[in-house]
């Protein structure tokens, strides 16, 4: 992924107003000592339309997190959005990859943290 517009501050100049795209794949963790996939889930990677970009982004959400089932072009925002990069050698080259990993990818007006109700007469301070 690139950041053709560039990478700012703070979140609203970087990302933009952005619209839920969907599930794009599930990373699974990779067994080194036996060379093999697991089917053990270590990521989900979710598409997301960026204004600022003025393209798609993709976002990685750890594990823990359930799966997003939000309306295809419904208003989304991330939740302590990191943007991280890396070099990739190409030859006598290298490139920058960009990943995106974010705590949470929630709804437009949803603040992701559910609450409970207080019953009547307690906790009232």
């Amino acid at each position: 992924m690139r950041f053709a517009n560039g990478i700012r501050p703070d979140e609203k100049t970087t990302f933009g107003d952005m619209i839920f795209m969907g599930l794009n794949r599930e990373k699974m963790f990779f067994d080194r000592d036996k060379g093999e996939r697991t089917d053990i889930l270590e990521s989900r990677i979710y598409n997301l339309a960026s204004s600022a970009q003025k393209e798609q982004i993709e976002v990685t959400l750890p594990e823990y997190v359930d799966l997003k089932e939000i309306e295809f072009n419904k208003p989304v925002k991330l939740q302590n959005p990191i943007i991280k990069m890396r070099a990739q050698a190409n030859g006598n080259f290298a490139n920058v990859v960009f990943t995106v990993e974010a705590e949470d990818i929630v709804e437009v007006g949803q603040s992701g943290v559910k609450k409970e109700p207080v019953a009547a007469g307690e906790n009232k301070k």
